[in-house]
């Protein structure tokens, strides 16, 4: 069997072993035996190592970050693969389109995230804690901004969601974290996939200015040379 394989077959399995696939994925994939694509990825591959939550500290917790603009998320980009490396995860960086793809395989930060994201009939909701700590929820606004938001250069902050609940969850850590936000709800535009209504949260400059030290958000930090601009909202 292993003979019978392309090269370019054998290129396909090196280059999944790369990405982080494992042995059963690629095997999926490509149709063949693990045996198979263990003779050809042995070498090609990194040995899969667990998510271990416990390296991490309260702000890198809350930080999850996934999607990213390939022109103007390179610090997300950079600043997730660091907290997954330093939580024992390889993370691999492609380029699709005009998007970086964050890719990591591992089942425990899939269970990690389902203990805080809930999915019911097609719509997400932050299972929001009131025992998590003030530094654990300041990661996880800057998770969001980065994931969902904004950041004008005077620090003025938008995150936009179609999720009601997330919306509700996320005015509710900011209230509890001292940080006043402004709202309101839009109207679907014409071209909407879902036809969902958007709910805004704008956070001012001024709370911004005042919390910068606590948010770890990567778009927050690339203006803060400039955070002593005058108050423009």
């Amino acid at each position: 069997m292993k003979n019978r394989l392309t090269k370019d077959q054998i290129s396909k399995i090196r280059l999944l072993a790369r990405d982080g696939y494992s042995l059963k994925s690629i095997s999926e994939k490509l149709y063949v035996s693990k045996s198979t694509v263990y003779y050809h990825a042995k070498n090609y591959g990194h040995k899969m190592t667990k998510f271990n939550v416990n390296l991490l500290d309260e702000r890198e917790n809350g930080y999850v970050r996934f999607a990213l603009d390939a022109k103007r998320d390179g610090d997300v980009a950079k600043r997730l693969a660091q907290i997954m490396e330093k939580a024992g995860k390889k993370m691999n960086l492609l380029s699709w389109k005009s998007n970086t793809i964050a890719k990591t395989c591992s089942k425990e930060l899939v269970n990690y995230i389902q203990s805080y994201i809930e999915y019911t009939q097609g719509e997400k909701n932050l299972l929001a804690n009131k025992e998590w700590s003030d530094t654990f929820k300041y990661g996880l606004i800057a998770g969001i901004i980065d994931s969902d938001g904004h950041v004008h250069a005077h620090l003025g902050t938008e995150i936009k969601t179609v999720s009601s609940k997330i919306f509700k969850n996320i005015l509710t850590i900011l209230q509890e974290l001292g940080i006043s936000a402004n709202r309101k709800m839009r109207d679907a535009p014409s071209n909407s996939f879902s036809k969902k209504p958007r709910f805004e949260i704008y956070i001012p400059s001024a709370e911004m200015k005042r919390h910068k030290s606590e948010i770890p958000s990567a778009k927050v930090a690339r203006y803060l040379s400039s955070a002593d601009i005058s108050e423009k909202d």
